[in-house]
């Protein structure tokens, strides 16, 4: 990784890769108090919480997080960027209101503590999401040390405040004020400050491409488990995502890598340094290659640590292992291609989705869950081809209007108002 992360990220990229792979750690840690002090039903309630408190932040986000990391990249912070930010603020404090209400309802119970628990998850969920532009911005700004030390710190306490004797609901939410505080912090010293809520028709037109990324991305990124949940018995999603977890977990390390060489690549396109997207996709996929072989070392501990024999996941963690390299390089190229070119890039995710899923139609009725990853690779290597494609159309310019920019590569109609033909991941 670092022949292509370059010598001044080297030290930033490090430290959020052990900030989050802390974090994930702490997050297994954390699921498997829940198990022994809740039981089966709290990690129920757990996983279906969390779920649902990630889609409605989502949607009430508009896309604005993944903006955010493209507008740090340009050094964009223009009162409309700002205004944009108060308005996500003021979204996601709604929605996430809503579920504390609703909490019974979406954890599908009434027991008093189950429903508390469920209400800690919701308060956490709402600071980690609030949370995002402000870190985001800062990410793509290539400043992450407030993202570093906030990630540690929620690691931490998803730990230490349950041993402490507290309830884990609270812990879940002090985790997430960690992440809040961190962006706070980090903004008012070197990064972006919201303003006034600006109007919702400003937040669909600039939110809705970079909604369509983020989904478009996620969705080419776990076709994989939509097609198991589908399709196969729970034990067979359980082995699929365990046989997966090494793979799918360090992802990580390739959009760390990718979102923070956004800035200084901007400078090298300004500069008329053309892209090299043959080269960063075969390394990210010698990165995948790496990864696929750990996944091997730890398959045994994978299936230890979540009471399943090694012959349940032996076959899905041997797709995973054969798909990481595209799956790597996909990771990779996603957010540079989008600020090279958005709309080619949601373009290239959108035949993607289209052949994973024809991909998946056809395996509905094979047995083994394996063959839904490797459905879900081929549609990752459709995307990986289409995204390399993007690289050969000129880059358009952003074009200021009205004190804010377009997104990157979004070329602008003739609409008057500059809204942006189609968005990205």
């Amino acid at each position: 990784m670092g022949a292509f992360v370059r010598s001044d990220l080297w030290s930033k990229a490090s430290g959020l890769w052990v900030a989050q792979l802390t974090q994930k750690a702490a997050v297994l840690g954390f699921s498997f108090m829940v198990g022994h002090r809740l039981g089966g039903d709290g990690v129920g309630v757990m996983a279906s919480v969390l779920a649902l408190a990630w889609l409605g932040g989502t949607v009430a986000g508009m896309g604005l997080p993944d903006r955010a990391v493209f507008r740090g990249a340009s050094g964009v912070m223009s009162g409309e960027n700002r205004r944009l930010y108060g308005s996500f603020l003021l979204l996601v404090l709604l929605v996430h209101g809503a579920m504390w209400w609703l909490a019974g309802e979406m954890a599908g119970t009434v027991e008093p503590h189950l429903v508390a628990f469920a209400r800690g998850l919701i308060a956490g969920a709402w600071a980690h999401c609030s949370s995002a532009v402000g870190l985001g911005w800062l990410r793509g700004a290539g400043r992450p040390k407030a993202e570093v030390w906030a990630t540690a710190a929620s690691a931490i306490a998803l730990i230490a405040v349950p041993l402490l004797g507290f309830d884990l609901g609270l812990a879940w939410a002090v985790s997430g004020l960690c992440m809040l505080v961190g962006a706070v912090v980090g903004n008012r010293r070197e990064g972006l400050v919201p303003d006034r809520p600006a109007l919702p028709l400003d937040v669909l037109r600039r939110g809705t491409p970079f909604l369509a990324y983020g989904l478009g991305a996620w969705l080419v990124g776990n076709m994989d488990v939509l097609f198991a949940r589908a399709a196969h018995h729970p034990d067979d999603v359980g082995a699929l995502q365990v046989g997966s977890m090494a793979v799918r977990g360090l992802g990580l390390v390739p959009w760390v890598a990718a979102t923070l060489m956004l800035r200084p690549l901007a400078q090298d396109w300004a500069r008329s340094i053309p892209p090299r997207p043959i080269r960063w996709a075969f390394r990210a996929a010698c990165v995948g290659a790496l990864v696929a072989a750990l996944a091997w070392v730890v398959m045994p501990f994978l299936a230890l640590g979540h009471g399943m024999t090694m012959e349940s996941i032996h076959r899905t963690t041997w797709a995973s292992m054969a798909v990481a390299p595209v799956l790597y390089a996909f990771v990779f190229l996603v957010p540079i291609a989008a600020q090279w070119h958005l709309g080619r890039t949601l373009k290239a995710m959108g035949i993607a989705l289209m052949t994973s899923v024809a991909v998946g139609v056809i395996s509905m009725d094979v047995v083994d869950v394996a063959s839904k990853i490797v459905a879900a690779g081929i549609g990752q290597l459709v995307a990986v081809l289409w995204l390399i494609n993007a690289f050969r159309s000129p880059r358009p310019e952003g074009i200021e209007v009205d004190g804010g920019a377009l997104g990157p590569g979004v070329a602008r109609t003739g609409d008057a108002r500059g809204g942006a033909p189609l968005g990205e991941d």
